[in-house]
């Protein structure tokens, strides 16, 4: 990633997506008014076009910007502007840009994590030819693994998946399909959803690598409650939790969120940090499948919730002592999760930024770890 430039990189996100939401530019620029400037410049050069309608803005490629990724990064954009790719030739219906746009976000917020995103800085998914049982290179996914869109692995012969709502699979030390609800619930088919599950299981068995369940992105933390409570709507046919994964996280795609993406990609991280956090408690709970961590010094249950899995939100909410506990969580969920649990419920929340200096995360790409917190409250914004 370090030899392309802004421009390079704001070009290729629009050619991975197809269409890039206007509202998204400074994200995948890196700052609002850079990505105002840069706009300006490559719309003038030619590069670029603004597409308006149906209350949806966006930014599209010319021909001349497609020639020019052509050119300069042949492989990174030879499935998307190639054929009659959808990223290459970009429908006017309003639901296959939104489509387009859902998929965008996902580029370019795994891109803000660090996770590897081009075609020429990540290993194939499923590799054409090996042995069962096959065994990766796992340290070409480090440290937070690599995200492959829909295009990258989805066949022709796909045909009972090809309803699905997915944006794409994060592929790290374990792998998750990714979806993006944004800010309202998604149609959901279940049995199409198991099929993918189902096949991508399989498929990525023989790649020698494990299924472990499902990211769900969403515009803010309020999509949180809307989930966990979601019966499907009148008709049926939105969003409700069901048997489809037996493991769903919720990530709000902000910045701070990356953090979330890392964590489930870094087991290592993941881990170092759970651990420190067990020494602010009484007590600990010695099996780590277990749905609290252990207790305080007062005796109340404790949670690690920073992940945002739903069915162990679910299950917190539906213990027989649920009205009091200590929930364990990141900055911004705090707020959200105040909401959904009762009064009498503490939620600790943990600065985000602190976490990566613990870590050595401060820079995508580091795993060096940091010293100088001696305990969890030191990380903690009580």
């Amino acid at each position: 990633m370090n030899d392309r430039d802004k421009k390079d990189v704001l070009l290729l996100l629009i050619a991975l997506s197809g269409e890039l939401p206007a509202d998204w530019v400074g994200r995948a620029a890196g700052s609002g008014s850079y990505g105002a400037a840069l706009l300006t410049r490559l719309k003038k050069e030619g590069y670029i076009k603004v597409r308006s309608g149906d209350g949806i803005r966006g930014y599209l490629l010319r021909e001349r910007g497609k020639q020019y990724l052509r050119e300069k990064y042949g492989k990174d954009v030879a499935g998307c502007l190639a054929g009659a790719a959808s990223t290459n030739h970009v429908k006017s219906e309003p639901e296959k840009r939104l489509r387009l746009h859902r998929m965008a976000m996902a580029w370019i917020f795994c891109y803000e994590a660090g996770i590897r995103i081009f075609t020429s800085e990540k290993p194939e998914l499923f590799p054409a030819s090996h042995t069962v049982p096959y065994k990766p290179d796992t340290a070409v996914y480090q440290p937070f693994g690599a995200y492959y869109g829909c295009g990258e692995w989805k066949l022709d012969t796909d045909l009972e998946i090809r309803g699905s709502r997915a944006c794409g699979i994060l592929a790290a030390e374990s792998c998750y399909i990714l979806y993006n609800t944004m800010d309202s619930l998604m149609k959901w088919a279940p049995k199409t959803e198991r099929n993918l599950r189902s096949r991508m299981e399989m498929r990525l068995y023989r790649s020698g690598r494990c299924l472990k369940g499902a990211l769900f992105l969403g515009t803010g933390m309020n999509m949180l409650g809307r989930l966990l409570k979601s019966d499907g709507g009148l008709k049926g046919t939105l969003y409700r939790m069901d048997d489809t994964y037996e493991r769903l996280y919720f990530i709000p795609m902000e910045r701070a969120a990356t953090l979330q993406l890392q964590l489930l990609s870094n087991g290592k991280g993941l881990e170092k940090l759970e651990a420190f956090l067990r020494t602010s408690l009484a007590s600990v709970r010695p099996d780590s499948g277990s749905l609290e961590a252990g207790t305080d010094s007062e005796g109340r249950q404790v949670y690690f919730c920073f992940l945002l899995e739903m069915w162990k939100l679910r299950r917190i909410l539906t213990l027989p002592n649920y009205r009091e506990g200590r929930i364990f969580c990141f900055t911004y969920q705090a707020q959200e999760l105040r909401r959904i649990f009762p009064d009498s419920f503490i939620i600790d929340a943990i600065r985000p930024e602190r976490v990566r200096q613990y870590l050595g995360w401060e820079n995508p790409g580091t795993d060096t770890g940091k010293k100088g917190y001696e305990t969890s409250a030191e990380i903690t914004a009580l």
